[in-house]
């Protein structure tokens, strides 16, 4: 005999078409391992109206010695750490990055030359596969969509448009990075707005009231 079909629960909330999520990584190539290895990692939440969510982690388990060696990262990365006591293992922050994801038919992950970032957060989790698969069974998202702030920049097409500028003290701390780069994509938006409606309609009530000027003695 087969068994009753449950009917769905009307009271069960439905998840939403679309969440964004913009997020940045620090990194260092490993020699000894022959491969890049997470330093940090900040992930921020689009929320309309509301603050944003965010998450941000420092590894303790990359390879301090080989990162130290590399005078750029010293100084622009390692150097703005925060303290070592901080730091977590890989199995913390994949948790903490796990627990920013919410319900979502698709969510989109922005980064800006996001081609590493895209690698490191996959290999946070095993791979491309392994993090997909989670994000569907333990987050109920339905699909996961890489995108670049850059996408944006080329559609808006305006040549010289500058982005935000992070004053270089605050940048390649992976969350200020996060940060920013949701910055840079409500800039760019705004920008693509623009471009799609540049003659905005005139003010009707402002043109009224100079005829009715013009008409005084």
């Amino acid at each position: 005999m087969a068994s009753p079909q449950k009917k769905p629960d009307s009271a069960a909330p439905k998840r939403p078409a679309l969440r964004r999520y913009f997020f940045d990584t620090e990194f260092c190539d490993d020699p000894e391992k022959f491969r890049c290895e997470l330093i940090s990692i900040g992930i921020v939440s689009e929320k309309n109206g509301k603050k944003a969510d965010e998450y941000y982690g420092i590894s303790n388990e990359f390879n301090l010695n080989a990162a130290k060696k590399q005078d750029w990262l010293q100084e622009h990365v390692l150097d703005k750490l925060d303290d070592p006591s901080t730091w977590k293992n890989l199995d913390e922050i994949r948790k903490g990055v796990l627990d920013m994801f919410e319900p979502a038919d698709k969510i989109e992950l922005w980064a800006r030359n996001g081609s590493h970032d895209n690698v490191l957060i996959c290999q946070l989790f095993g791979g491309m596969g392994e993090f997909f698969t989670l994000l569907q069974k333990q987050k109920n998202i339905g699909r996961v969509e890489f995108r670049d702030i850059n996408e944006l920049k080329r559609e808006a097409g305006k040549k010289g448009l500058k982005l935000p500028r992070l004053p270089d003290k605050d940048a390649h701390i992976a969350i200020n990075d996060a940060r920013h780069e949701l910055v840079c994509y409500k800039f760019l938006k705004n920008a693509l707005r623009q471009k799609s409606n540049p003659h905005p309609a005139p003010d009707r009530n402002r043109n009224h009231n100079r005829k009715r000027k013009g008409r005084q003695p």
